[in-house]
């Protein structure tokens, strides 16, 4: 099966024909060999990054980092069939987003087949927390609020759509980079993207 929702991850892009220099690769490479200082080394270079996607996408701290601990056990078996034909960096966010998708739609069966629908987006996270926001506590608590209903609004989108929107809006990934990852048209990533960004100014619009 050839998508996001894919159970295996697939390891080439149709939009990533030419080899690329990553200074990851010689890493992969290592870890394929049974290197574990070159895992290590690995794990420690994309962790933090993987973990905020997982967040992202999961909308729960404890299923994101049991999320990232998966997704470097795939690297680590699936890391001899690794060829160079994009960054390490946009196989390892196809990995988790994939890994994710299919941990959403799981999770959606088990609440359909329970009956007992569980509500989506509790104040989870925290929002951004700037310096001048920190400053004044009514503005922080405000900050927080509108956080949270940016957070339930980005619960509530189709999967397909929140993994665009977090690339794009919150990884800052060229919509380039976000085809090569979902394996996707450019076309399809400014749709979904397009879809995600109106269904949020709707929340909004609605809570004001």
């Amino acid at each position: 099966m050839r998508g996001v929702y894919a159970e295996e991850v697939l390891l080439t892009s149709d939009l990533a024909r030419e080899p690329v220099t990553d200074p990851d690769w010689e890493l992969v490479t290592r870890v394929a060999d049974g290197d574990r200082a070159a895992f290590g080394e690995l794990v420690e270079r994309h962790h933090r990054r993987l973990l905020r996607v997982c967040e992202r996408l999961l909308g729960d701290a404890e299923e994101a980092r049991d999320a990232v601990q998966e997704v470097f056990i795939k690297v680590m078996v699936k890391a001899g069939r690794f060829r160079p034909r994009a960054l390490v960096s946009t196989w390892l966010y196809r990995i988790a987003v994939n890994h994710c998708l299919n941990m959403l739609r799981r999770r959606r069966l088990r609440r359909w087949v329970s009956l007992s629908p569980a509500a989506e987006g509790e104040d989870s996270a925290a929002p951004p927390d700037p310096q001048e926001e920190r400053a004044d506590p009514h503005r922080e608590l405000d900050a927080r609020r509108r956080w949270a209903q940016v957070e339930r609004a980005i619960a509530a989108l189709p999967p397909n759509q929140r993994a665009v929107l977090v690339l794009a809006r919150f990884e800052e990934l060229s919509y380039k980079e976000i085809a090569e990852t979902l394996e996707i048209s450019l076309g399809a990533v400014e749709s979904r993207l397009f879809r995600a960004m109106r269904a949020l100014e709707r929340a909004q619009e609605e809570t004001q």
